[in-house]
């Protein structure tokens, strides 16, 4: 059951930062639109912890799988936008 809640928990991630990425490209360039995912993504993720109880800047394994995920779902967007298939 834990594998099947990670599974979702990751596709999530990496969606999120996929759809937020090609839609602000619509609109700011980019690169400019992929550091804002990043960045919300990484504020998302300090939020979380903060909110159970740890220090801001402690991502341990679990914030760094969700960070992988982000990142790679914002690299597939710039990707597919820059080779022009978006």
């Amino acid at each position: 059951m834990e594998l099947k809640k990670e599974l979702i928990d990751q596709s999530a991630h990496f969606a999120a930062g996929l759809v937020a990425t090609v839609l602000l490209a619509m609109t700011i360039p980019v690169y400019v639109a992929a550091l804002l995912v990043l960045s919300l993504a990484w504020g998302r993720e300090v939020y979380q912890r903060l909110s159970k109880g740890n220090k801001w800047y402690a991502c341990k394994s679990g914030c760094q799988l969700d960070m992988l995920f982000w990142f790679a779902g914002i690299l597939l967007a710039v990707s597919l936008i820059k080779t022009g298939i978006i």
